[in-house]
């Protein structure tokens, strides 16, 4: 009786073994079938299906998409995504057009040689893009992210930033910063009636001090003193900023000058010395007052004190020597 209870209880572990390892190898099977079905045939139709869709953007030239993300302001997304179908198709004016967008909002944010290499980058997309495209597409947008892209690259290109804005302005585009840019450019070029034309469309616009600022430069260097004082003293009374008003209070004695207002051209060089004590160029001007005055000790001393702010001041070089 005890032998069979003793084997009895030998045999029950070994069921219970048994047991434990059909359970693991279920557990294990159950587990490899759901990390098959989740991971493998997932990844597998995921990777099914960008393949379709890539083959049905690229077959039909639809990139919506990228469109979209560009108004969202996702621009390394549209450089990320749109590159590769661009290595594909490098023909192709609306992929173009997108990223070179992209490219030019970026640079926006960057500076130094980043800036710069992210600009002629959306430069060579956006000519390439509009090159290509069809006669009767409307490419506004195109032509003024163009314009703004030379206009970022300084005076040197401001011919052309001007020729694509005005073009995007002529088919109808509409920016607050259109005619600010345009006024901006024909300045620096010295076309002085397009630069007033456009300013004076921007000052209603977007009324700046900068933009009032140019404006009255433009009047001033037309020779219409009249436009120019009624923007300069605009300026003198509504601006905050101690480096315009500077500019309107030295621009304005300049005027006053040339039109033998001696005294209030004084006045406001004194207004230049409140906001700048070390301005060679009212020193230069004041020591004109005194020259027209008579007073010539007055006047070297004003000079002097210019060529020792500024040793390369031509006015007060020719004027001592």
């Amino acid at each position: 009786m005890n032998e069979y209870r003793f084997s009895k209880y030998l045999y029950k572990p070994k069921k219970r073994k048994r047991k434990v390892f059909i359970i693991l190898f279920l557990l294990i099977f159950a587990g490899g079938g759901i990390f098959y079905t989740v991971f493998i045939l997932h990844f597998h139709f995921y990777t099914v299906y960008s393949r379709v869709v890539n083959s049905y953007r690229i077959l039909s030239n639809d990139y919506r998409f990228l469109e979209r993300n560009l108004e969202s302001g996702n621009y390394n997304m549209v450089i990320h995504e749109g590159t590769p179908y661009l290595e594909k198709r490098p023909y192709n004016d609306r992929l173009l057009r997108y990223v070179g967008e992209a490219y030019y909002y970026i640079s926006t944010g960057l500076t130094g040689e980043e800036k710069r290499e992210s600009i002629n980058k959306a430069i060579l997309f956006l000519r390439k893009g509009i090159v290509l495209s069809q006669f009767d597409e409307v490419l506004t947008k195109s032509y003024f992210l163009l314009g703004m892209a030379y206009f970022s690259k300084g005076p040197n290109h401001y011919e052309l930033a001007a020729e694509y804005l005005l073009k995007s302005f002529e088919n109808g585009y509409n920016d607050n910063s259109l005619f600010e840019i345009l006024g901006y450019c024909y300045f620096k070029l010295g076309l002085l009636d397009e630069a007033i034309d456009y300013l004076e469309k921007a000052k209603v616009m977007t009324p700046k001090d900068i933009v009032h600022l140019f404006l009255a430069f433009a009047y001033k260097n037309k020779g219409l003193f009249e436009s120019a004082i009624r923007e300069f003293d605009y300026l003198i009374a509504k601006s905050r900023d101690d480096v315009i008003l500077e500019e309107a209070f030295a621009a304005r004695a300049w005027i006053d000058f040339q039109e033998e207002r001696f005294e209030q051209s004084k006045h406001n060089l004194n207004k230049v010395f409140n906001l700048n004590k070390n301005s060679a160029y009212a020193h230069f001007w004041m020591g004109n007052i005194y020259e027209e005055k008579g007073d010539l000790i007055s006047a070297r001393k004003e000079w002097r004190l210019a060529l020792k702010i500024d040793p390369k001041h031509i006015g007060a070089i020719e004027k001592l020597y």
